[in-house]
């Protein structure tokens, strides 16, 4: 018994589970609408970008970092999107993917060899894209698609009960899962964020390895700014504001460690869903959106603490362990 009680206490994606599961008790009790297919669907499509967001997100906090300017990279990346989709077809989606992967190799460059701390880093790079999205959009304007219905099928159309995009997002995770587990950069990411000293001793490159885990942050941020587009059917300059820090509680809820070296996909999936459907099951009840962004942040911590459980009895332990030596 003590050894399964053990093994749930350190599953990652555990707390995030049953944050979701109360969730959805909570409010299929409020309101006989709320748990629904249709409901369930409709939530799998809103947080198709939230759950892209948090999976780079998820890279740079398993290297000891973190990234704000997820939501401004993916705002600029639509924008860029939906002006080379304008210009030279659907091939023009490609410039999007390499505005984050621009973004994001910057990011790892200027945090990883010139050694800027990532919070100076990352907040110079939000503020810079969201002025670039701002004048290459002149002014704010939202950067209508031309022949808009393929990418907008992505957002509305259905396949298996859900939206293609959603799809799509937890396809994104899987790929995610499989760098961190099968691959040797994910390996090595995995190892950087445990330990940089014995990283660096053994012959790893830790700048290579480090400035890879934030050009994979600013992908899957440009894979978000591709789904706002499809859902929008426009490059939305302004859009992506405020979701850094949620994309940052998606990933810690769901189990990445803020101190590197543990990064739970699974966990992060379900973190962005226990995050999307707490703010729809709050705007169902008709509650203001005011009070619901207090309620929300006040869950976040919550959850965000009982995710720390793990670390937590593992210390408890060892300090019982001295004591009684």
């Amino acid at each position: 018994m003590s050894a399964l009680i053990h093994r749930l206490l350190h599953a990652r994606a555990l707390v995030a589970f049953l944050f979701l599961v109360g969730v959805w008790c909570l409010f299929g009790l409020l309101n006989g609408r709320y748990m629904t297919t249709g409901n369930a669907a409709s939530i799998a499509l809103q947080m198709s970008v939230l759950v892209l967001l948090a999976t780079g997100q998820m890279f740079a906090l398993t290297v000891r970092g973190f990234d704000i300017s997820v939501g401004a990279v993916a705002a600029l990346s639509s924008v860029v999107a939906a002006l080379a989709w304008n210009a030279v077809g659907p091939v023009g989606l490609l410039a999007g993917l390499l505005t984050g992967l621009v973004a994001g190799t910057i990011n790892g460059f200027l945090i990883a060899r010139v050694e800027v701390q990532p919070i100076v880093t990352t907040l110079g790079m939000l503020i810079g894209a969201r002025g670039l999205s701002l004048l290459v959009s002149d002014s704010g304007q939202v950067i209508p698609m031309s022949e808009p219905g393929a990418m907008l099928q992505l957002a509305y159309g259905n396949w298996f009960g859900l939206a293609p995009l959603a799809w799509l997002a937890f396809a994104g995770v899987g790929a995610a899962a499989c760098i961190i587990r099968f691959t040797l950069l994910g390996r090595r990411i995995l190892m950087f964020g445990s330990n940089p000293d014995a990283a660096r001793l053994v012959g790893m490159n830790a700048v290579r390895v480090h400035i890879a885990a934030y050009q994979l942050a600013g992908l899957f941020a440009s894979l978000a700014g591709l789904a706002m587009l499809a859902r929008a059917g426009a490059g939305l300059p302004t859009d992506g504001s405020g979701m850094e820090l949620q994309s940052i509680a998606s990933a810690v809820i769901g189990g990445t460690a803020l101190t590197g070296g543990v990064a739970s996909p699974l966990g992060t999936l379900l973190g962005a869903a226990f995050i999307q459907s707490l703010g729809s099951g709050l705007n169902m009840s008709g509650i203001s959106p005011f009070t619901a962004e207090i309620a929300i942040g006040a869950v976040i911590i919550a959850a965000s603490s009982v995710s720390v459980a793990p670390q937590l009895v593992t210390r408890l332990k060892k300090r019982a362990r001295k004591k009684g030596n």
